[in-house]
């Protein structure tokens, strides 16, 4: 059972990561997770991982608008 646990706890982060990178999702991540620490370089790769969404929306903006010219 704590096996299970431990599993499904470690998944529904991992999701919860995932759904930040893949969907502009802002994830902000605790500064203790069951007592735990987290890491700084955890919290800077999940900002750096916004920050890449937020320039995906930008260049996709910006070819919309060339295209937009286009027709």
């Amino acid at each position: 059972m704590r096996f299970l646990l431990g599993w499904a706890l470690k998944l529904s982060f991992v999701g919860a990561l995932y759904l930040g990178v893949t969907s502009g999702f802002k994830v902000k991540l605790p500064e203790e997770v069951l007592g735990y620490k987290v890491p700084a370089t955890a919290q800077a790769w999940v900002d750096r991982n916004a920050q890449i969404g937020e320039y995906g929306k930008q260049t996709q903006a910006g070819f919309k608008a060339i295209g937009d010219q286009l027709k």
